[in-house]
C-alpha cells in the first residue's frame, strides 16, 4: 500500500472532484466509505452527486470558517491509499477498517480528545488498475486546534507498513531505499571542476580568458567536458561500500576510506570535540575544486555511523577518535596501512572461501536481518573489485559497479531490521582486501565472480518469496546478466592455467591489464576525438579550433599559429597592428 498527500484550501473543489467523473472518466460507483461523528450530509455507501458533493465539501470546511476566519492558508489534508494492482478489489468493509487504522496512525481520531472532521470517498479502479480510497481531513479541529503536518510523509509511509503485515498485503517499497539525486548534482560538480582547471591552466598561460569573461557556449562547452561518468552520489557510495568491507573496526574504516580517493571528516557531538556522532564525505579534487561533501545517511540508509558500529564487534568508539582527527586535518593515518599479503595458499583459501559461501546459501529464507547482511557484503564486495579494477584500468569496472549497485538497493531495506553484530569472516575480508584490492594480481577472479552470480539468484528468489521488494527478481536475473559479462572477460583476458608453477592445481589467475601513461591515454583520447569528427565530415577549420580547445582542456602541448580559436585578440597584437598601418598610410602619402 502507499499513500500520496497534498493539501489545500479547497474543500468544496476537491469533495466536488472525488464526485465528479474524473480527468479521464474514470470515476465510477463514487459514494462515501465512511466518515467521521460530525459529517452528517450523507449518508454512507450513497452516490455523491455535485449538489451532495458540494454539500459535504461546506461541511468539511465548517471549522476552518469558525476558527480561520477565512483565512487562505493551507487547512484540507488529502491522501490517497492505493493497493498494488495484483491485490485485487476489495470491499468498503476493508476500507473502512483501513482508514480509521491510518488516521489513527495519523494522530487524527482519538487523539486527546481533539476532533477532526474527515470523509473517505471511493470512485473505482485507477487508470493503472489500483483499489484506493480517498481521504479528507480538516486540519483545523472542532476546538481550533490546528494539526501538526510536520513529517506526514514519514508517518504515512510507516502507517501503511503497518498496514501491510496487519492485514496480510505485499510489502511494497522494499529494498528501494537508495537515496536518488537531482540532475543539478551532476552539472555543480562538473561547473566547479572546469573553473578550477581553467583559472589553474590561466595562471601559467597569460593569453587565456579569465573565466568570468568568456561566452556562455564556451562555459558550457568546458563544463560538458568535465561531466562525471558516475553521478558523485553513487560514486561515494561505491567507495564507501568498498572501504567498509572487511573493515573489523572504525579506525580501520576510516582509514580505508581515506585510502579510496575520499575526504572524510567526522561529526562531533554538540559542545566539544570527543565523541563522534557521524561523519561526511566527499570525492578528492580533482584540479582543485571545492569539494562537495555528503553524509553518510543521506548516501544509503545502512551507511550512517550508528548504523555501522552496530555490525561491528564491540569496542570503544574512543579508540577511532584519532584517526577522525587525522582525517579532519589532513594528517596522515595513525596506524600503518596493512600491505599486501603474500604467500597466499590458494586451495586453503578457496576452502575457507567455498565455506563461507556454503554458509551464507544455506540462511533461512524467514530471516530479513541475515539476508540484508548477506546482500550488504555483496555491495561491499564488488564495490571493493570496482575500486580496484577502475584503478587498474579493468574494463570491468562498469559491470562490477553495476552489480555492486544491485546488491546495495537490496541491502536497504524501507522496514530496515536491527544489524546483528557479526564478527567479518576471515575468507570474506581476505577476498575484499587481498583478492580485490592488490594491486599485482587477482587471484580466482572467475570462481568468485561465478560464486556470487549463484549467490544472487538465490537471494533474489528470497527476497520475491517473502515479498520484500517489489522488483526483486533483478537481482537474480540483472545480477548475472552483469557478472556473466565480468566473468566472460576474465576468461579471455588468461583462462585458467592446467598447472600451477608449484605442481598445484589450475587455479584462474587475472594479471594486472597494461595500463597507459597519462600522457599516452590523453593522446589517444584526443586522436580519437579528432578522428571521429574528420569522419563526420567536419570543416578542418572546426576541426582546429575544437582540437585547441580539448588540448588546452587537457593540458596537452598546444602550437598556436595566428589568432587563437575562441578567443579575442591581445592588447599587444592590436597595438603592433596599429603601428603597421600607421607605417603604411605614411608611405601612401
Amino acid at each position: 500500500m502507499f499513500a500520496k498527500i497534498t493539501k489545500g484550501s479547497g474543500a468544496v473543489k476537491l469533495a466536488v472532484y472525488l464526485a465528479g467523473p474524473g480527468r479521464s472518466n474514470e470515476h465510477t460507483n463514487q459514494h462515501v466509505v465512511c466518515a467521521s461523528d460530525m459529517i452528517a450530509t450523507v449518508d454512507m455507501g450513497t452516490e455523491l452527486d455535485h449538489q451532495k458533493a458540494v454539500a459535504l465539501g461546506y461541511e468539511l470546511d465548517h471549522p476552518n470558517r469558525i476558527y480561520g476566519r477565512g483565512s487562505t492558508r493551507h487547512h484540507i489534508w488529502h491522501a490517497s491509499l492505493s493497493l498494488d494492482a495484483g491485490a485485487g478489489v476489495k470491499d468498503d468493509a476493508f476500507w473502512e477498517g483501513v482508514v480509521r487504522e491510518f488516521l489513527t496512525e495519523m494522530k487524527f481520531e482519538g487523539v486527546d480528545g481533539d476532533d477532526y472532521r474527515w470523509v473517505a470517498v471511493r470512485h473505482g479502479l485507477s487508470t493503472n488498475g489500483n483499489d484506493h480510497v480517498h481521504i479528507a481531513v480538516s486540519m483545523v479541529s472542532e476546538s481550533g486546534k490546528r494539526w501538526a503536518t510536520d513529517k506526514d510523509w514519514p508517518r504515512a509511509s510507516a502507517a501503511c507498513r503497518d498496514i501491510e503485515k496487519r492485514h496480510g498485503l505485499r510489502l511494497l517499497n522494499q529494498g528501494v531505499k537508495s537515496p536518488g539525486y537531482a540532475e543539478g548534482e551532476l552539472h555543480a560538480l562538473a561547473r566547479r571542476r572546469a573553473y578550477a582547471l581553467h583559472e589553474k591552466q590561466r595562471a601559467q598561460d597569460a593569453l587565456m580568458v579569465p573565466w568570468k569573461f568568456l561566452d556562455r557556449t564556451a562555459r558550457e562547452y568546458l563544463i560538458e567536458a568535465q561531466m562525471p561518468e558516475v553521478q558523485p552520489r553513487y560514486e561515494l557510495a561505491m567507495k564507501l561500500r568498498a572501504a567498509i568491507a572487511g573493515a573489523r573496526s572504525e579506525a580501520e574504516f576510516v582509514r580505508r576510506a581515506r585510502g579510496n580517493s575520499m575526504l572524510i571528516r567526522p561529526r562531533y557531538a554538540e559542545g566539544g570535540e570527543t565523541a563522534v556522532v557521524g561523519y561526511s564525505v566527499a570525492l578528492k579534487p580533482v584540479h582543485g575544486e571545492t569539494p562537495i561533501w555528503y553524509g553518510g545517511g543521506r548516501l544509503g540508509g545502512d551507511l550512517s555511523l550508528p548504523s555501522l558500529r552496530a555490525a561491528w564487534p564491540e569496542q570503544s568508539p574512543d579508540a577511532a577518535v584519532p584517526e577522525w582527527e587525522a582525517a579532519r586535518c589532513n594528517r596522515p593515518t595513525v596506524a600503518p596501512e596493512a600491505g599486501e599479503v603474500a604467500g597466499v595458499d590458494l586451495a586453503k583459501y578457496f576452502e575457507e572461501l567455498n565455506g563461507y559461501l556454503r554458509t551464507v546459501s544455506e540462511v533461512s529464507v524467514d530471516d530479513p536481518v541475515a539476508y540484508a547482511r548477506v546482500a550488504r557484503e555483496g555491495a561491499g564486495l564488488f564495490s571493493a573489485w570496482a575500486v580496484a579494477a577502475g584503478k587498474d584500468g579493468d574494463t570491468a569496472a562498469k559491470e562490477l559497479r553495476e552489480a555492486a549497485a544491485i546488491f546495495a538497493k537490496h541491502a536497504q531495506l524501507t522496514d530496515q531490521p536491527v544489524r546483528a553484530v557479526v564478527e567479518p569472516s576471515l575468507a570474506y575480508g581476505d577476498l575484499c582486501t587481498h583478492a580485490a584490492i592488490s594491486k599485482s594480481r587477482r587471484a580466482g577472479a572467475v570462481a568468485v565472480v561465478r560464486a556470487w552470480a549463484n549467490m544472487g539468484e538465490h537471494l533474489g528468489g528470497a527476497f520475491k518469496a517473502h515479498g520484500w521488494a517489489v522488483r526483486s527478481e533483478s537481482l537474480g536475473t540483472e545480477l548475472r546478466t552483469k557478472l556473466d559479462a565480468v566473468h566472460d572477460q576474465y576468461r579471455t583476458i588468461n583462462p585458467a592455467k592446467p598447472q600451477s608453477q608449484n605442481g598445484g592445481g589450475g587455479v584462474a589467475t587475472i594479471e594486472k591489464p597494461v595500463r597507459l601513461s597519462a600522457t599516452q591515454t590523453r593522446e589517444l583520447r584526443l586522436h580519437q576525438i579528432e578522428e571521429r569528427l574528420r569522419a563526420d565530415g567536419v570543416p578542418e577549420q572546426a576541426i582546429a579550433a575544437r582540437m585547441f580547445a580539448e588540448r588546452q582542456q587537457a593540458g596537452a602541448p598546444v602550437e598556436r599559429r595566428g589568432k587563437i580559436p575562441g578567443t579575442p585578440r591581445h592588447a599587444s597584437d592590436d597595438k603592433a597592428r596599429q603601428q603597421q598601418r600607421g607605417q603604411q598610410e605614411g608611405k601612401g602619402l
